[in-house]
């Protein structure tokens, strides 16, 4: 019996050892910013770029599916031998199977997950989001509102419907170039792919992922095409290190607000309004539904076949996905879970006050 169960326990005891480490490591912004985010992180990020990054396909969606056979034929397989009364090689498969979840979950947080404790990008990029004012909330809303109702009045989205490639391509070479945050991002890996299956992660409620596991960055290539650029941007600067979901929203504004292409501002002045309005709503429902009477009939429209699109794959798998990802962020240092998301537009607020010399 020992024989059998030596190995198993001794990386077991390896790994509770390491994820101990790890565990300590997280309450050591500091070190996690100078020594993971900003030394580690663009080094190590060589490997998946050299092994994954210029495949065409998603590496990372077959390693999710490998994973999760992987997991369940081990559990089979400690079931089996518990039904067989075989307890010893019952033992070890059940401790197998934590060794591969704990191996896993080390991989994760060494690979990109220790981004979530790095320091926070109000520090990075010198921003003071404490007494915003309400006032310069809406004044900043109504500038967005505007920006946002004149580029609508000047492109046609559906001319951009065929033109997906393109939107990645500009939106790669946009953070290639981009200097505003370079002291502090990663600049090792810019790549991003569609899903195997966009269909699919529809119904997960997804428009981009990350893949911490090779560090491939995702858009759904089926949502409407007005979320593209956006999107890119924000999965791209989870690529280059970042993990909060508001500070990757935020990257995406300040990269996109000044494009030379009208469309891919709008994209950006599309999401901002909204991110905006959503947290207007939960402040004063009357201001929320003034401001969003002026959109224009353009930008309604736009709105409305997003939500149409996303509507088709309402159900349980988005339901369930969902709580997920909640949990998922609220244990990844994000108390408020989905809604950090919102969070972008304080963001937002304190860097246009200081950019106009306000703050």
């Amino acid at each position: 019996m020992k024989t059998i169960l030596r190995k198993p326990l001794l990386c077991f005891a390896i790994l509770l050892l390491l994820i101990g480490i790890l565990t300590y490591m997280e309450g050591q912004t500091a070190l996690v910013e100078r020594y993971f985010s900003r030394l580690w992180y663009p080094l190590f990020s060589y490997v998946p770029q050299a092994i994954f990054g210029f495949i065409p396909f998603s590496i990372g969606d077959i390693c999710y599916v490998i994973i999760v056979v992987s997991l369940v034929g081990i559990a089979v397989c400690a079931l089996k031998n518990l039904l067989r009364k075989n307890y010893i090689h019952a033992i070890k498969s059940f401790i197998c199977l934590l060794n591969v979840v704990l191996g896993l979950y080390l991989y994760f947080y060494s690979s990109w997950g220790m981004h979530y404790y790095r320091a926070p990008i109000t520090e990075n990029a010198g921003l003071d989001t404490d007494s915003l004012q309400l006032a310069d909330y809406l004044v900043l809303l109504e500038q967005s509102l505007d920006s946002t109702n004149t580029l609508r009045a000047g492109i046609n989205p559906k001319e951009w419907e065929d033109h997906g490639e393109k939107i990645k391509r500009d939106m790669e070479e946009l953070v290639r170039t981009d200097t505003t945050f370079q002291s502090f991002l990663s600049t090792t890996l810019i790549r991003a792919k569609g899903p195997l299956n966009s269909t699919l992660v529809s119904y997960f409620g997804v428009s981009g992922y990350f893949n911490p596991f090779t560090h491939e960055a995702h858009v759904n290539t089926e949502m409407p095409v007005v979320s593209s650029p956006f999107t890119y941007v924000h999965e791209l600067a989870h690529q280059q290190g970042i993990g909060f979901e508001d500070e990757a929203n935020f990257i995406a504004y300040v990269r996109l607000r000044n494009h030379s292409e009208a469309f891919y501002r709008y994209s950006n002045y599309l999401q901002t309004t909204t991110y905006m309005l959503q947290e207007l709503r939960g402040i004063d429902e009357g201001l929320f539904l003034s401001f969003k009477n002026r959109l224009s009939k353009g930008v309604l429209s736009d709105l409305q076949e997003e939500a149409a699109f996303w509507s088709n794959y309402t159900g349980w798998i988005n339901t369930a996905s969902g709580i997920f990802y909640n949990g998922y962020l609220k244990h990844n240092n994000q108390q408020e879970g989905m809604a950090r998301y919102d969070r972008m537009t304080k963001l937002v607020l304190a860097y246009e006050l200081k950019q106009q010399g306000c703050r």
